[in-house]
């Protein structure tokens, strides 16, 4: 992890301020129904409500990029408390810093591609009454080749993020019942 990202004078076992919590468990909550919505869409039997599903997916997208860039842009400022595991092996150190690297690019890449898709689709750009997503670009009218590429990274994004997801919460719940080292307590909200 770059040393910048640490800020000086911090502990180890210090906890993420409650903005950071926040953010974190309502990206991670964000990302469980997300995951539930698309699949609902997909598999819906009646095409009505696959749209409005569809919908609600596209919103909550939406609202979980603005928190990323929150997310990002918080911890861009006031950086991250030291790591909880002072003697850490090198690999692991770096290992979870890819993991968090690609959650991070993948929470990204997930609303952008989807929000390609939605505008290709010609859906409706209100998110929950709020305001209206603006449209970025206009398809083209007989080319379908760039909705296509979106939705395989769409696709494709949301199985990786599953599997990351998977082993975040795996190394999360070995440190707090292997290592022991309260490195889960500091995001606790």
């Amino acid at each position: 992890m770059p040393r910048a990202l640490n800020r000086p004078g911090a502990r180890a076992d210090e906890r993420y301020p409650p903005l950071a919590r926040l953010l974190h468990w309502a990206v991670a909550l964000g990302v469980f129904v997300q995951i539930g919505l698309g699949w609902a869409a997909e598999t819906a039997s009646e095409r009505d409500t696959g749209a409005r599903l569809l919908h609600l997916h596209f919103q909550l997208g939406m609202l979980l990029l603005a928190l990323m860039v929150l997310r990002a842009g918080r911890r861009l400022l006031h950086g991250l408390p030291p790591p909880a595991t002072v003697d850490a092996r090198p690999w692991r150190r770096r290992l979870a810093a890819c993991v968090h690297a690609a959650l991070y690019l993948l929470l990204f890449v997930l609303p952008l591609s989807g929000y390609v898709i939605w505008v290709w689709m010609d859906g409706p750009r209100d998110v929950f009454g709020l305001g209206q997503v603006p449209r970025l670009f206009t398809p083209p009218a007989d080319d379908e080749t760039w909705r296509a590429i979106a939705w395989y990274v769409h696709y494709w994004s949301a199985w990786a993020l599953a599997g990351l997801v998977a082993l975040h919460v795996a190394a999360a719940l070995w440190h707090q019942w292997v290592l022991r080292d309260r490195l889960v307590s500091r995001r606790l909200l």
